[in-house]
């Protein structure tokens, strides 16, 4: 990777630490399948789009929470993700999704959010998936022995100019049940272009840089999201907020660092106001937090932190303060380091706090390109 890489993003080690010793992903879920209550399908499905599906726990709770809601309704998601992992542990959690709601159509691309928006696919390759059978074993058999396939279609490269992560195939993945073919005919894309460009649930969880100026995260993330947002549409904007123990722990080990200069949630939706014209007229916002825990003290019999308990809640911590693997060759793990961060840990309420904007479209016939 280049000099200025090897963040947050690319360390796929602080991901697992980081998803197996806390209980974000269940929290993000649930907290998104709250606002379904008042949710509708305004047209042929429910469209859901997955800014970034990570692992896939969280769009695939959702999906069972979509079900609940609409259990025998055509449900259509396009989820975005370069990493091969991430795929890869995302086909693990579809097979029982496509056996308990069989009227389900699921795109995974690595194009970008604007590409996506404007319908720009060139040079992009549609591969169709189609299910076999009728239980969720057989389903899963199928998806978990596409790993070659993801692996030639996924790679990626560097772009030296901005360090940004680059497909070196755009691809547009489509999965569905062959025996519901006919019935979802007009929702399977049958070219890279009709895949729905407006969706009623947008999840853009932990989609940008932190220390990304307003502006950047604006124009590469927010506003492309908000033109896929249909007319009483959602779209939920999730991202660390820093208000919790881990800024106390970060300043403490990183005193030159501000991870959190750039999360003021009322300030995006000042800099929205700013960048859109009548942006209030548009967009209802409203903004709220949400906690969720370190939860991994099972490696320690006594339920007290163990040098394990302590590394995962140190790689924790740099996770969600996205602290780059540059930053962090300042710091000789140890034991006795170890035993800094227990120590001091165990003076702390070892809760994390997410902020969560929620962007609903007013209720009139308008899309910001428009």
């Amino acid at each position: 990777m280049g000099a200025k890489k090897s963040d947050f993003f690319d360390s796929r080690d602080k991901y697992l630490s980081f998803v197996n010793s806390t209980n974000e992903k269940s929290r993000i879920a649930f907290q998104l399948a709250k606002y379904l209550k008042n949710s509708k399908i305004t047209e042929d499905a429910f469209r859901i789009f997955d800014a970034g599906t990570g692992d896939g726990s969280v769009i695939c709770t959702l999906l069972s929470a979509v079900h609940d809601k609409f259990p025998e309704d055509p449900i259509i998601v396009v989820g975005k993700e370069i990493s091969i992992d991430d795929i890869n542990s995302l086909l693990n959690y579809l097979g029982y999704r496509f056996f308990e709601h069989k009227n389900l159509v699921f795109c995974i691309t690595n194009a970008s959010y604007r590409e996506i928006n404007d319908n720009r696919f060139t040079d992009c390759k549609l591969i169709k998936k189609e299910l076999v059978g009728n239980s969720s074993f057989s389903f899963n058999q199928q998806l978990m022995n596409m790993g070659e396939v993801i692996r030639k279609n996924w790679d990626i490269k560097e772009d030296t100019s901005s360090t940004i992560l680059r497909p070196r195939q755009k691809t547009l993945m489509v999965i569905y049940r062959r025996d519901q073919k006919i019935a979802l005919k007009h929702l399977i894309p049958s070219k890279l272009e009709s895949i729905p460009k407006f969706y009623d649930y947008i999840i853009a969880s932990q989609a940008f840089r932190l220390r990304s100026p307003y502006d950047r995260t604006l124009k590469l993330v927010l506003i492309p999201l908000l033109k896929m947002l249909d007319v009483k549409g959602q779209l939920f904007f999730i991202y660390s907020s820093g208000n919790d123990f881990s800024k106390k722990l970060l300043k403490l080990f990183f005193p030159k660092i501000n991870p959190y200069q750039f999360s003021d949630p009322k300030k995006f939706v000042e800099s929205l106001n700013k960048k859109i014209p009548h942006f209030r007229k548009k967009f209802k916002v409203s903004i709220s937090s949400f906690l969720f825990s370190f939860i991994n003290l099972s490696l320690s019999s006594k339920k007290k932190f163990s040098p394990m308990n302590s590394l995962g809640l140190w790689n924790a911590i740099t996770y969600v303060g996205q602290i780059s693997e540059n930053e962090q060759k300042s710091i000789k793990i140890s034991i006795n380091f170890l035993d800094k961060i227990s120590n001091s840990a165990k003076k702390l309420k070892l809760q994390f706090s997410d902020n969560l904007l929620r962007f609903e479209k007013n209720n009139f016939k308008s899309h910001l390109d428009e």
